[in-house]
């Protein structure tokens, strides 16, 4: 289906990182969508803590601008030519660095978009976009039958990770330094430990004979890394099988290449599958085809939102505190003060006046808050 001539340009209010540690809200004019894009009404937009501050801090260094966010869910508007397989009314998850932007009504292509089973909360099935990126670290892992995963970073995507790698049938633990943290992914029903005890002694299910496969760190942290990688490094090679070393989180580490190292595979996962950031592509000009064992950012996206679908990835359980939209600036005061949670959601739209910071969330499909 394609927009009418007369959709109506709309004006709404965007997140922008404008040369302060904290964002600020800005108006904007949103007009129909263009070949292969949607428009859609936003109800929640998910932070993403570790690129969202980077920008930040970028911005206030630079004088640069950013919209910020990339992570968005609600209801399509509006559909641009070249858009099969949806219309308007449509429920969807939409992503995208610049596109799926904390705002109240973002334009994106729609391949970046998959639609949300009527079952299922936006409020929950927004967390698939960053899901997306666990789905497509855990392809890079490269797993086999008995092999051992250790994530190390109980952040949002590190809890992400584990929830991913776990429903694949593997033995997971998630490390942290910080007790608050690891006490709050206790409530996803994974093994947690304090990482530097955690790697620096044997630990692991394969030391204790319940596991003959070989072992995976996923490194979803951020910040300097040397020692972290080191001793993912000794305890991976600790058992039989392959030794594997996953990059997923933004950080810098030096790594001593010598035979004490053994023989472990280093790999990073960049973004959330191919495809991702490739404008043409997004907007259904062009195909790319995704390593053998890896998807499509659009095939990532679709699997993402099955394991939230399924129970398998548990967005309530990660008791992500929610902030209207007006509260931003709040809700990244405390991010940076590396609170308990691991990320907060955006309400968009109106609100009860007395509407708490945390709005909680209801059993079962959580109420979506109502369009502007």
């Amino acid at each position: 289906m394609t927009a009418a001539p007369d959709t109506p340009v709309l004006v709404s209010r965007r997140l922008v990182a404008d040369g302060a540690p904290l964002p600020v809200l800005q108006e904007v004019r949103c007009g129909p969508p263009g070949r292969g894009e949607l428009r859609i009404r936003a109800a929640w937009s998910l932070v993403s803590p570790g690129t969202e501050l980077h920008y930040l801090d970028r911005s206030a260094r630079t004088g640069e601008r950013f919209p910020l966010g990339y992570c968005s869910a609600g209801t399509v508007e509006a559909t641009g030519p070249g858009t099969p397989g949806f219309a308007p009314g449509d429920r969807v998850i939409a992503m995208g660095w610049g596109e799926a932007v904390h705002a109240d009504v973002v334009t994106v292509p729609h391949r970046l978009c998959r639609q949300v089973p009527d079952r299922l909360g936006l409020d929950h099935a927004v967390v698939a976009c960053l899901a997306a990126t666990a789905v497509h670290a855990v392809d890079r892992a490269t797993l086999c039958d008995g092999d051992e995963v250790a994530v190390v970073g109980a952040g949002i995507v590190g809890q992400l990770a584990a929830q991913t790698a776990a429903a694949r049938g593997h033995p997971v633990t998630l490390l942290d330094v910080r007790q608050d943290r690891l006490r709050g992914a206790a409530t996803l029903g994974l093994d947690v430990a304090e990482a530097g005890a955690f790697l620096a002694g044997s630990g692991g299910r394969s030391a204790g004979g319940r596991s003959a496969g070989g072992r995976c760190v996923l490194l979803c942290g951020t910040g300097d890394a040397d020692e972290t990688v080191a001793a993912a490094a000794r305890w991976a090679g600790r058992a039989p099988g392959r030794p594997r070393l996953v990059g997923v989180g933004r950080f810098a580490a030096r790594v001593e290449f010598s035979v004490e190292l053994g023989n472990l595979d280093i790999r990073y996962a960049a973004r959330c599958g191919a495809g991702y950031r490739d404008p043409s592509y997004a907007r259904g000009l062009t195909e790319v085809t995704a390593p053998a064992g890896e998807g499509t950012v659009t095939e990532n996206l679709q699997r993402a939102l099955a394991l939230i679908d399924a129970g398998a990835i548990r967005p309530a359980a990660m008791m992500l505190p929610r902030f209207p939209l007006g509260q931003a600036d709040r809700a990244y005061a405390e991010l940076r003060e590396r609170p308990p949670h691991p990320a907060v959601l955006f309400a968009h739209g109106s609100h009860p006046p007395d509407a708490p910071h945390d709005l909680r969330r209801s059993g079962g499909r959580a109420e979506e808050p109502r369009a502007l």
